[in-house]
């Protein structure tokens, strides 16, 4: 064999042999666990015939038993049975036949046949078997929160102390079988020739770790001698253990995590997601992992978790990681630091009503979903954006204040942009001439509102490799505004509604911007202007006066068509046009704040360039001199259909079915603008078909204004009048841009059933228990992978169809783009799910990228296989599994390939 070979086999099987002795003998974590599930037995024959020597005293009937005496048997013993109750013939034995039930204390005994020794304190239980040979009414012993079922019972209420053969109880997320059990009096077990396995098969276990012997601490842990492993009653000799450590635990506990291993040809051999769980208490938990590559890669996270009930739920994360990439010295050898930062908190509505606290945080380096990615959508993120906010409201009061910190970054781009902070003031819309107890008609300036609202706002945009490097807070952008809306309403010739406004708006900088321009002369005799930015720290307020009137047709203008033909299943057809029409002004600011305009020198022919100061700012203000206004057009239309509806067994109901949702039609004419008054005409239409399953949207824009034949430049001449022996649509204008798209979605009903989460297999979290589920599901939130599989919805298809096309001037200006979407989910049987998802470049004729995953679940196991055939991220794997965490992590396999493999 080559040496390579040998020493690659060595590393594989040392890392084995390593894993498997370190999470068999060291603790493994614990989580905490479900509730245990109660087992109910069912018994088809409650009239067995029983033959004793006995006299039977009663049937169903109920006895209570006190006792104080020597025994130390103080409570109440209560005996029932539905069949009979035998007393023997010294009144000393008690037999119960036929759902027999004992209760004492915290202690409930139930079997088809129990039999109760008074004198003694001794109770011996069984089943009954029935015509066919089957064991039915089995023992089922409960005392507080345990409970155990077998096959026989014996026990002592005054020692607490029994003998149980072939029990079967539940042990958190596991199960216990045993040929012979002893309870001792702390409630621990004493197994021999024990099985615990975590399939719920109790008569037939599909697999078990198979225990000499065995001793089970309750609430504590289990510990066991000499075992091994045995598959379909085959044993397994080679997987054994000298013993067997396993946490037992309902409370929250601590504990070691054990990692994944494997091989990737860039990173080599690997240890992944091991680390230390910290169980704190009930409301927080804590949990450190890391990984280590062969070639020196790692990485490590920290998560976090707190949460009050009915205050707030908060989550954090931070992930660091280095990845190298060849050898060092070699030509491609690489190594990048990234972080990652999550963290999402969010407040119960009960919590405080009038004020408001949340967190959405989701910073990266721009590199780290390049080399860090778990998963196709995580990978193809270009953006992500993060918000702290805070507000407060005052009851009774119109008055609501709020604060933001924003965040926003491009890993294309590499540029993030910052906001510390927002802070806004706002006054709620109020009638300051309304009167408080009218009478009669509401007069005509009852109807004026008022609003106010301001902002404060500190910003920058940089580079993300200096943002925490080399800025300053003069490097960021800040300014103040605040706005006053005084507007009303009211109609004119009952047809028109006309709502002017008047608006008074106040801005405030820190700092100005000048220009300064010096003609000078080069070493080689050439003048040219050198133009000088200065941003002056000097306070300046700039107020303007907007006025603008809005005009709208009401009512609403309506079209009808009627079918004469009573046999036609059409009714009707309606249309519905909405006009809309408005007005805005701004004056001249040069009149109105001093200094608010200023001239330099643009060459050395000494033109002059006439600016604002504040053209700079963070808030827009007419950058050009003097005054502005435009009139808004819009057109909306609305096109619906009656028709006769079928499942009407009268004949007489009808439905409407919306032809065409909207339709709308706008644009937009500038009055002092020496040229270009018009604006390109909107268009946008949406509408949805076959009970809103398929979606359509469109749009587009179109330039009234020609282009030139030969110089491709946009002129000041209609297209109407440009081309007046063209076709009516050339004629009206360049179509520019238009977008359309369908959406296509189906989806079976829900079937009805054990839709419960917390059912084996189902990784969701539960309230405000810290589980293992709930664990993996913040962890997978934040790696956006779903690891809930619901096989209650049998299919579910969605089909996505989008064409843009643009051509903003001459033909080789034209670019259309066609994409199209796939992406669903099967379940093929009961344990059988499919999802894939795809998408195609119809232009290009490739698929740009898809992916495929299939999960069988094999009831104690489950199998899941995840593949990317396509793009950046090509990558498989393959994992079988036991479900649970307490083998879940100790029992699978799994191959797969890294996408990072294909850096």
């Amino acid at each position: 064999m080559h040496k390579n070979s040998i020493i690659k086999l060595y590393l594989k099987f040392r890392y084995f042999v390593f894993l498997f002795v370190l999470i068999i003998c060291i603790p493994i974590k614990s989580f905490p666990q479900k509730e245990k599930i109660g087992r109910t037995i069912d018994s088809n024959n409650e009239n067995n015939s029983i033959t004793t020597d006995t006299t039977s005293i009663s049937d169903s009937i109920s006895v209570d038993v006190s006792k104080k005496s020597d025994s130390f048997i103080d409570a109440k013993v209560i005996y029932s049975a539905t069949d009979s109750i035998v007393l023997s013939s010294d009144s000393k034995k008690v037999f119960l036949y036929t759902k027999a039930k004992i209760e004492y204390g915290d202690i409930v005994l139930e079997a088809d046949y129990i039999e109760y020794d008074q004198e003694r304190n001794f109770v011996f239980a069984r089943g009954v078997e029935d015509t066919l040979g089957n064991l039915l009414g089995k023992p089922k012993f409960i005392e507080k929160s345990d409970e155990f079922i077998a096959r026989t019972i014996k026990y002592n209420f005054k020692t607490k102390k029994g003998y149980i053969e072939d029990v079967f109880t539940e042990e958190e997320q596991g199960f216990l079988h045993s040929a012979e059990t002893k309870k001792l009096a702390d409630n621990s077990l004493l197994l021999k020739n024990g099985k615990y396995t975590t399939c719920d098969n109790e008569e037939h276990p599909h697999f078990y770790l198979k225990m000499s012997k065995a001793k089970v601490v309750p609430n504590d842990k289990i510990i066991s001698g000499p075992a091994y492993m045995v598959m379909h009653d085959i044993p397994i000799k080679v997987l054994g253990v000298p013993f067997v450590f396993f946490p037992n635990q309902s409370e929250y506990s601590s504990g070691i995590m054990p990692p994944k291993y494997g091989e990737e040809k860039k990173r080599g051999f690997f240890l992944q997601d091991g680390g230390y769980y910290f169980g704190i208490s009930d409301k927080m938990d804590l949990k450190l992992t890391g990984d280590i590559f062969s070639n020196g890669s790692w990485g490590s996270d920290i998560n976090f978790h707190y949460k009050k009930r009915y205050k707030f739920d908060s989550k954090f994360n931070f992930s660091y990681a280095e990845f190298i990439k060849s050898e060092e010295g070699l030509p491609d050898y690489s190594k990048t630091k990234n972080m990652a930062i999550r963290w999402t908190h969010t407040q119960d509505a009960k919590a405080n009503p009038n004020s408001k606290f949340s967190a959405s945080v989701n910073y990266s380096t721009s590199s780290f979903d390049e080399f860090n990615s778990k998963t196709l959508d995580q990978r193809a993120t270009n953006t992500k954006q993060s918000n702290i906010s805070y507000g407060k409201n005052w009851p009774g009061s119109p008055f609501r204040f709020n604060m933001n910190l924003k965040h926003s970054q491009n890993s294309n781009t590499n540029n993030v942009s910052l906001t510390l902070p927002v802070m806004t003031f706002n006054m709620d819309r109020q009638n300051p001439f309304r009167r408080k107890n009218p009478t009669g008609d509401m007069k005509w300036y009852e109807d004026i509102e008022i609003q106010y609202s301001s902002k404060l706002e500190n910003r920058i945009t940089t580079a993300d490799s200096l943002l925490f490097h080399g800025t300053e807070f003069s490097d960021f952008e800040n300014g103040f505004q605040h706005n006053i809306p005084l507007s009303t309403n009211f109609k004119i010739l009952n047809h028109f509604n006309l709502s002017p406004r008047l608006e008074y708006t106040g801005i405030l900088y820190p700092n100005y911007v000048k220009y300064t321009s010096e003609i000078k002369v080069d070493t080689a005799g050439n003048s040219y202007v050198d133009i000088d930015t200065i941003n002056q720290p000097t306070i300046k307020y700039a107020h303007l006066v907007k006025p603008s009137i809005s005009l709208s047709v009401g009512p609403n203008m309506y079209g009808m068509y009627q079918f004469k033909n009573p046999d036609s299943k059409v009714i009707a057809i309606r249309h519905v046009i909405t006009p809309s029409a408005g007005i805005s002004y701004t004056p001249d600011l040069g009149s109105m704040v001093d200094g608010y305009y200023d001239t330099y020198y643009t060459d050395t022919s000494l033109n002059l360039r006439e600016y604002s100061i504040f053209e700079n700012g963070i808030y827009r203000l007419p950058a050009a001199p003097g005054q502005s206004g435009s009139i808004s057009f819009g057109l909306n239309n609305n096109l619906e259909m009656k028709v006769r509806n079928d499942e009407d067994t009268t004949g007489s109901g009808t439905k409407k079915i919306k032809l065409l949702e909207s339709f709308k039609l706008s644009t937009s004419y500038n009055i002092f603008a020496e040229e270009f008054n018009w604006a390109p005409i909107s268009i946008r239409g949406r509408t949805s078909v076959f009970n809103n399953k398929l979606s359509i949207n469109f749009g587009g824009t179109l330039d009234t204004y020609a282009l030139d034949s030969i110089t491709g430049i946009v002129l000041n001449r209609s297209q109407w009048f440009y081309y007046e022996d063209e076709s009516f649509f050339k004629r009206i204008g360049r179509l520019e841009r238009f977008d359309f798209s369908l959406d296509f979605k189906l989806n079976s009903k829900k079937e009805t059933g054990s839709g419960d989460p917390q059912s084996p297999g189902r990784d969701m979290p539960k309230g405000d228990r810290f589980s293992r589920d709930q664990d993996q599901y913040m962890y997978d939130m934040q790696d956006q992978i779903v690891t809930y599989v619901d096989f209650d919805i049998p299919w579910n298809l969605g089909v996505n169809y989008k064409f843009v096309y643009s051509k903003p001037g001459f033909e080789d200006s034209k670019k259309i783009t066609q994409t199209m979407s796939l992406s669903g989910n099967i379940s093929l049987t009961k344990k059988w799910k499919i999802s894939f998802r795809a998408n195609y470049d119809l232009v290009e004729n490739e698929l740009s990228n898809a992916s495929l995953n299939l999960h069988r679940d094999l009831h104690c196991w489950e199998a899941s296989f995840s593949w990317i055939p396509v793009g950046y991220m090509q990558s498989y794997t393959f994992q079988i599994n036991v479900k649970g965490s307490v083998l879940g992590d100790l029992l699978k396999y799994d191959k797969r390939k890294s996408w990072q493999d294909n850096l």
